[in-house]
């Protein structure tokens, strides 16, 4: 009896700390909007760039790890494939506060020479504007003691697919605005790579006249390795080695993190 009521309860208290970290449909908006005006926008521009896009998968892993209120990176990313971006606060969470803060690193970010100034961190920018990351899901949770702070907090997760951050290389490639579209994001719209649509009418969007054209395809990419100073301050981000192409994501994410998943809903049979 008393076997059963503690298995009741660890299921309960696992479900509803999920519940907590779920977060409103305006602010999973306002993140993907913020993302994509961010991508739309840089500087030097982008000659691929895509949209970002929410993805329930994703968001089930973020809460997943945002209840373990630790102010570090999940030490599963490599084998999820997986990028991160966290944030704390001792305030309620302000989904457009978090991405300012990540936003607010650009400065400290060298295209050129992809070099971020010493003692500053660059990576939760870098991540956020990442072209082949095509998918985020993030959540948030209540912490009443984070680790890594030793206070009550807020902490938001948000996870990229594919992972960004990759050793030596770029978070895109500079050029004309959407001159290397590769054919199945064909259209030019705000300067993001999109997919042609049966009917055109949106003067934003335009086809380029060397989007469509095989040799100007984004070819291959090789992730590598790369590492960042650990972050100083609430927001906290690091860039871990990874080993991955790109591949396409919806069904992948999920056969990706199906085992992580499995665990989540085994959790709500203990209260059945």
């Amino acid at each position: 009896m008393y076997g059963n009521t503690a298995l009741r309860n660890a299921g309960l208290w696992i479900l509803l700390s999920l519940a907590a970290g779920h977060l409103t449909e305006q602010q999973t908006s306002t993140i993907v909007d913020i993302h994509n005006d961010i991508r739309s926008q840089v500087k030097p521009s982008a000659a691929f760039m895509q949209k970002v896009v929410w993805d329930e998968t994703l968001r089930l892993v973020a809460e997943a790890y945002a209840t373990k209120c630790i102010l570090d990176n999940n030490p599963k990313l490599k084998s999820l494939k997986l990028g991160e971006n966290l944030f704390a606060t001792t305030r309620p969470i302000n989904v457009t506060e978090a991405m300012n803060n990540w936003i607010l690193q650009s400065h400290y970010y060298d295209y050129e020479n992809n070099y971020c100034t010493e003692d500053e961190i660059c990576g939760h920018y870098t991540q956020m504007v990442w072209a082949d990351s095509k998918r985020i899901g993030c959540a948030a949770h209540v912490c009443e003691t984070l680790k890594g702070l030793d206070q009550k907090s807020t902490l938001l997760v948000c996870n990229y697919y594919p992972t960004g951050n990759c050793e030596g290389q770029r978070p895109y490639q500079s050029g004309m605005s959407c001159l290397n579209c590769p054919e199945e994001l064909s259209m030019c719209e705000k300067n993001i790579c999109v997919k042609k649509r049966p009917s055109e009418d949106s003067p934003e969007a335009t086809k380029h006249p060397a989007a469509s054209t095989k040799q100007n395809a984004t070819p291959p990419r090789t992730h590598e390795p790369t590492s960042v100073p650990e972050e100083p301050t609430e927001g906290h981000s690091r860039i871990r080695k990874t080993g991955i192409d790109v591949i396409k994501a919806g069904t992948e994410v999920e056969k990706t993190l199906a085992p992580l998943l499995m665990l989540v809903w085994l959790s709500a049979a203990f209260i059945l």
